[in-house]
């Protein structure tokens, strides 16, 4: 009897022992499948076209993209494939070391024999015109590479940002995502990114018509992130229980470009009066609605060889009107400023005409496409239009946009004297004369405008707070996605 009972203890702690388990293990599963699911950040793009592959292709340049170095935001180059690098032949070459164990997104090796290959074109295309001093790039083993120069150039140096990537059936570079080559409209996480696996496995883009409709699909929580978040539509964000907002300011200034060859704005004593005549900070607050920094020469504000005590165009009416006055007899100023169809543009040109106006001013506003505009600045029909400036964070950059001599420059914007001054910068051997350079650009800006330098546009994302995002200061969030983190309820919004 005692034999029966105990076996029947044991068959009945058999029996625990095997439900404990199977309840564990049915546990453990569970988890497994809700570990394992993919982690997935849908991405709303507001788009004038509907096309997905516009949206995808803004996407990619960000996280699939990168290059030797970086830029940080007072215009010093920070490593980045690149371990680090030399100056060499008293600056005229570059010795790189580069990271170990970096991939394309293919699985093959981005050594230094790889990148060689690829280098030239990649510089090529960023540096335009200035390629041209470029004498040669060569593999001197797996990890290094030698740039060589014809003559030193701090924009050599700074042409290291150029992105490195391999063109074939679809593009390939060595950034935390790659395109989805059986899909137009989504990015998978590199499995063999050498800073760590992204945590976020999948990014889904849609695009839009506008912020609102994307914002709309955000609050249905269709959405996790809009990729663009214009001042008009801030506001309503930031009151949000749900969505975290980040701003950052871009590398772009709203400018009114000048066609120095019309009549009316041939004089530079004219178009530095037109400078005078404008109050930036109340622009920034009337027309960008706060989200923008004023502005008034080409130099970034934080670059670290800007001259804080160079001329600028300050609020200065009387002045303005000083030099308007001066034209004599002439009737009083009158040009045509060309406006494309976007609600922040059109504020701009609208509050810039109103300021002018108090200075005798008649600017009228002709709204045109993008296109004709460039097309229009391109054949020099035009007085005036507003337009989005490159400037920074490198003086590569603005070099390009103005230099009259470079395919980027689309409306032949800028002078001789423009022209002389970048030259300078271009072709500094050292840092202490290309700090005199630059001051002598900024000079040059103040004395020759080829704009009325208004404001530093500042964009924001707007992004689930399901997502643990670290930002990194003074750049763009988009910066640490690698490091985003999906909560759980990430993961099961994932799903539906």
């Amino acid at each position: 009897m005692t034999d029966g009972i105990g076996r029947i203890g044991r068959v009945g702690s058999a029996i625990l022992v095997i439900a404990v388990l199977t309840v564990s293990s049915c546990r453990r599963s569970s988890e497994s499948r809700v570990v394992q699911s993919p982690a997935v950040l849908r991405v709303g793009v507001a788009q004038l076209t509907q096309n997905p592959n516009q949206g995808l292709r803004q996407l990619a340049g960000l996280l699939s993209l990168e290059g030797l170095a970086r830029p940080g935001e007072n215009g010093r180059l920070q490593p980045w494939l690149a371990e680090k690098w030399t100056v060499a032949q008293n600056g005229r070459s570059l010795l790189i070391a580069l990271r170990p164990n970096v991939k394309f997104h293919d699985g093959s090796p981005a050594d230094a024999f790889a990148i060689a290959a690829l280098l030239p074109d990649s510089l090529r295309s960023l540096m335009g015109p200035v390629f041209s001093d470029v004498d040669s790039v060569k593999a001197l083993g797996p990890t290094t590479l030698e740039v060589s120069f014809k003559e030193p150039s701090p924009f050599l140096q700074e042409g290291l940002e150029a992105t490195i990537l391999k063109r074939g059936a679809s593009v390939l570079s060595t950034g935390p995502y790659a395109v989805d080559s059986n899909s137009t409209t989504q990015m998978r996480a590199s499995n063999d990114y050498y800073l760590g696996r992204p945590q976020i496995d999948l990014i889904q883009v849609a695009t839009y018509p506008s912020v609102r409709s994307a914002w709309a699909d955000m609050l249905r929580d269709r959405v996790d992130m809009l990729w663009e978040v214009g001042s008009e539509a801030l506001d309503s964000m930031k009151n949000s229980s749900t969505v975290s907002v980040f701003t950052y300011t871009r590398h772009y200034q709203h400018v009114i470009v000048f066609n120095q060859h019309t009549p009316a704005l041939h004089s530079a004593a004219v178009r530095r009066a037109l400078n005078f005549a404008i109050d930036r900070k109340a622009l920034v607050h009337n027309a960008l609605r706060d989200h923008g920094v004023a502005s008034s020469t080409v130099v970034p504000p934080q670059h670290w060889a800007i001259d804080p005590k160079a001329q600028r165009f300050d609020f200065d009416p009387q002045r303005a009107a000083n030099l308007l006055g001066a034209r004599g007899n002439k009737p009083s100023l009158q040009f045509t400023c060309l406006v494309a169809p976007d609600s922040v543009d059109e504020r701009i040109a609208l509050d810039v005409k109103q300021q002018l106006a108090m200075v005798g001013v008649d600017m009228a506003v002709q709204e045109s496409s993008r296109d004709e505009i460039i097309r229009r600045g391109g054949k020099g029909e035009f007085e005036a239009a507003v337009s989005d400036a490159i400037s920074g964070p490198t003086m590569l950059r603005p070099y390009l946009f103005w230099h009259s001599n470079s395919p980027v420059n689309w409306g032949n914007f800028g002078s001789t004297v423009i022209d002389t001054a970048f030259d300078r910068v271009r072709h500094a051997p050292d840092e202490e004369r290309y700090r005199d350079s630059i001051r002598d650009l900024q000079q040059a800006f103040f004395d020759d405008p080829p704009a009325i330098f208004l404001a530093w546009s500042v964009r924001a994302r707007a992004i689930n707070k399901r997502f643990l995002v670290p930002a990194e200061e003074g750049r763009d969030v988009l910066s640490t996605i690698r490091l985003w983190t999906p909560t759980g309820a990430a993961r099961q919004a994932s799903r539906n």
